[in-house]
């Protein structure tokens, strides 16, 4: 009974509580700290170019207001963040839409 609640709650919310933590994160960090261990797992393999660099600065700059300092930071930020968002209200629309055909 635990085991496919579980199972139930993986397969239909995890995808949506992890996209939707991820971008409540980017939205709450501060854009102008550079501290802090590197994500990308091309620069920690010592090569000169990443290139999500910059992205999740980007997203909070958006969050901020400052979309030229988003674009600078990376121009394909406003774009991920319509794709998030985007997959988030698919997911949740498409869950919410089943879970009320079979109730």
């Amino acid at each position: 009974m635990i085991k496919e609640s579980i199972a139930h709650f993986y397969r239909n919310y995890f995808e949506i509580a992890a996209f939707s933590m991820g971008l409540l994160l980017m939205g709450l960090m501060d854009p102008y700290t550079t501290s802090g261990p590197g994500l990308c797992l091309l620069e920690n393999l010592s090569f000169p170019y990443c290139p999500g660099d910059g992205l999740g600065h980007s997203i909070s700059f958006i969050f901020r207001g400052e979309f030229d300092n988003a674009l600078e930071a990376n121009i394909l930020g406003p774009f991920a963040l319509i794709v998030l968002s985007g997959r988030i209200f698919y997911l949740f629309s498409q869950n919410y839409l089943n879970y009320n055909k079979t109730e």
